[in-house]
């Protein structure tokens, strides 16, 4: 049933226009902070124990509904639960439109337009001014933030069901640097996050040579594989980010295309067709899971 879930998801993702109001999970904020407050009030000032109360009420409401509904209309409500948390969960922002968006961009030779899309994809203000540096840090982005929008959710979602899902984007929403919030909460959220991303970036990394130049990206793979766990988060994005590069053969291409916009935006789209192409490794790979598991 998860294959059939995350196929609806995937299609209404792709085809039902923006969600990215449905994402912004405004609730979230306002809970968290008045939550510090009132723990803060009962002397429970660790970060990490903030950090798990925090997360247990939506997580057992979650769990509520799931059990109430489970087999209800011969499981047709435990598909729309599903699917409703998947949507809200991926993302927030569809990775493939914002390629295309940067993509366009650059073939209308609309530099202003093309950084604002860099800046959204890269999560900075200031992305490198020089297009080909531009267009690596801007492949290098998309690597890794197809983990954390897409694969990542779509993996525990198919380990935990909606509650896997749920539980990756709150810690991911909540690990962001937030006045009034205290350290330790943030890096609470921050190191579940880690963790949770340990073995999809791995999984992904590996995807991304399958569909890609196996050997390159399998050795990038090979060397990261234990990770430590103080700098567990910026490794999984590290190790994304060198995987796909590699598997893209990035460093190969010879200079004198990287002095044609046309090839730079080509890079960025070969990039993006590499994530479409793991992604379809992915669903394969859980189709076959799911009919082993109806034939045993």
């Amino acid at each position: 049933m998860s294959l059939i879930t995350i196929l609806i998801a995937l299609f209404l993702e792709r085809f039902a226009g923006t969600l990215d109001e449905m994402r912004r999970f405004r609730w979230l904020d306002a809970y968290a902070d008045w939550m510090h407050g009132f723990l803060d009030g009962l002397g429970i000032r660790d970060g990490t124990a903030a950090f798990v109360i925090t997360m247990l009420p939506p997580i057992l409401l979650l769990a509520l509904v799931a059990l109430l509904i489970h087999g209800v209309f011969l499981g047709l409500l435990d598909i729309i639960l599903g699917v409703f948390i998947l949507l809200l969960c991926l993302g927030p922002k569809n990775i493939n439109d914002q390629v295309e968006a940067y993509v366009e961009a650059g073939a209308m030779n609309d530099e202003e337009r093309q950084l604002r899309h860099a800046r959204e994809l890269l999560g900075t203000e200031d992305p490198p001014a020089e297009p080909q540096e531009r267009t690596r840090a801007v492949v290098g982005a998309i690597f890794s933030e197809a983990n954390s929008r897409l694969f990542a959710v779509l993996i525990w979602f198919a380990v935990l069901g909606p509650l896997g899902a749920l539980i990756y984007r709150l810690g991911d929403l909540l690990k962001a640097p937030v006045e009034g919030r205290s350290e330790g909460f943030t890096a609470a959220a921050a190191r579940l996050q880690a963790l949770m991303d340990w073995i999809p970036a791995r999984l992904i990394a590996l995807g991304y040579g399958l569909v890609g130049s196996f050997d390159a990206a399998f050795a990038v793979l090979t060397r990261a594989l234990p990770g430590s766990w103080e700098h567990m988060g910026e490794e999984n994005r590290q190790l994304l980010q060198d995987a796909g590069t590699e598997a893209l053969q990035l460093d190969h291409v010879r200079g004198d295309h990287l002095d044609d916009p046309a090839e730079l935006n080509a890079l960025v789209e070969r990039a993006d067709g590499l994530i479409m192409r793991t992604l379809v490794v992915f669903l394969a790979v859980l189709a076959l899971m799911t009919l082993a598991g109806w034939a045993g």
